[in-house]
Parts: structure tokens; sequence; C-alpha cells
């Protein structure tokens, strides 16, 4: 059984660490807008190209991106059924 205590240490380790992930995302996803537009500028082929690379890396990652999802959910799952309490 988790504690008070404890678990709102974990609660708040959870939304420092949410909040770091979020500043990075928004940073990385500013810059890679910024390269994107960069490159079409300087390519008319550019969109096409993005276009076939972003299929084939989906393609690729697929099956992680689902056993990762599928990971959340069953914690997600557990701690509505009141796993922690």
């Amino acid at each position: 059984m988790i504690n008070e205590g404890e678990l709102k240490d974990a609660l708040l380790s959870i939304v420092t660490d949410a909040r770091t992930n979020y500043i990075m995302l928004s940073s990385t996803l500013n810059e890679l807008a910024a390269l994107r537009e960069t490159v079409r500028g300087l390519d008319p082929t550019f969109g096409d190209v993005m276009e076939q690379q972003r299929a084939a890396s989906e393609k690729r990652g697929a099956e992680i991106v689902q056993r990762v999802i599928a990971g959340y959910d069953l914690i997600i799952e557990k701690l509505k059924e009141g796993y922690v309490c």
C-alpha cells in the first residue's frame, strides 16, 4: 500500500517530468517546423519526398508505437481501477 506522502512525491515527479517533456517537445517541434520550411523554400520537390519518407518511417515504427501505447493504456486502466489505493 502506498501512503499519501509517497503518492504526492510520485505525482510531483510525474508532473515535473511532463512539464520538462512538454518544453523539450515544443522546442523540438519549433525547430523541425523551421527546418521543414527552410528546405521547402530551397527544393520544390521537398513535399513529395517528405510524404514518402514519413510513410516509410511510420510503417517501420508502427509496431513499437503500438506496444508503448498499449503499455500506457494498461497503466491508465490499473490506475482507474484503484490499483495504487
